[in-house]
């Protein structure tokens, strides 16, 4: 599906034609946005007709689960980055690739699941008409930081994933699970913040020749949001590490805890297994052999013996 948007001096024209687009982005201050969600190869081929793009951008738009990169062309730049959606309880965080294609006034983005909310996107660009002359950079900054603004809220899922771990281990219950979860969205999220951080090193750099001094300054701030979630991400990895670090020595102790106390219980046993052990001897003088009250006397030794090593015991801290 295909849907343009123009904006010019602070209004917006939705569902244009794609046949009127070369007409209405060869007028001044006039900024063209077309999204294009699950495209055909039939689509993807029209928009590079009408926008001139570059034969392997097209190719990288066709294919999914690339890694973030920015590609310069002469007439435009492929940006491919990623986006976010919070994920439900107990489901892995989900991301969504986000290929955008700008050029002098116009850009062009191509995605199977919106990463982000056009009207949301649509309305900042209406508030800032002034920004209008600054071309497709403006666009394109708008969106990005939009796709880094998704990740917001995943982060703050996974800040009380952590927070809930800590309690779990406190505890005493089992987390292994849970820590090897929240590590694998982690390292998901991280394999495509870092590259998109060296992306956005690139956009940065004065010779690509799309951005304005006055856009450079919005890029760099959106810059620094995605180092904060970088650094988010690389601090939750390790409070991750020591959950784990953390459930394991708590599972050690518990373990440590119930040797100690069969120890304890297995002393108790061998000294009424050695006294009964005495006692069914068959040797004929045996000088409690023939006693009346042998047989209580041996159990009154075997209580008080047991009874006496479960005191100690028990003010050892073993029981």
């Amino acid at each position: 599906m295909i849907n343009a948007r123009v904006f010019r001096a602070g209004e917006e024209l939705t569902d244009v034609p794609v046949e009127d687009l070369s007409r209405i982005r060869s007028e001044p201050d006039t900024l063209v946005w077309v999204d294009v969600t699950g495209g055909s190869d039939e689509e993807i081929d029209r928009m590079g007709e009408e926008f001139a793009i570059h034969p392997l951008a097209l190719e990288d738009c066709r294919q999914q689960h690339q890694r973030p990169k920015v590609d310069q062309y002469r007439q435009h730049l492929l940006l491919v980055a990623y986006g976010t959606e919070a994920a439900i309880q107990g489901e892995p965080t989900r991301l969504h690739e986000l290929d955008l294609v700008a050029g002098e006034n116009f850009l062009v983005s191509f995605h199977q699941v919106p990463p982000i909310d056009a009207p949301a996107v649509a309305e900042r660009i209406r508030a800032h008409p002034e920004l209008a002359h600054h071309g497709a950079g403006f666009l394109l900054y708008v969106v990005v930081d939009e796709l880094i603004d998704s990740f917001v809220p995943t982060m703050d899922l996974i800040g009380e994933r952590v927070e809930d771990l800590a309690e779990e281990i406190f505890a005493g219950r089992q987390v292994e699970s849970d820590v090897f979860a929240l590590r694998r969205d982690l390292v998901t999220i991280r394999r495509v913040v870092g590259p998109m951080g060296d992306a956005m090193t690139v956009l940065l750099r004065r010779e690509l020749g799309l951005f304005d001094e006055e856009t450079r300054h919005y890029l760099q701030d959106v810059y620094d949001h995605l180092l904060r979630i970088l650094q988010t991400v690389e601090a939750y990895q390790d409070l991750a590490a020591g959950a784990l670090e953390a459930n394991l020595t708590v599972v050690s102790n518990r373990v440590n805890e119930v040797a100690r106390t069969l120890t304890a219980y297995a002393a108790i046993f061998a000294v009424l297994t050695l006294v009964s052990g005495v006692y069914g001897m068959n040797f004929e003088h045996i000088p409690e052999l023939h006693w009346r009250l042998g047989y209580p006397y041996a159990l009154g030794l075997m209580l008080v013996l047991a009874a006496g090593l479960w005191g100690f015991f028990k003010r050892k801290g073993w029981l």
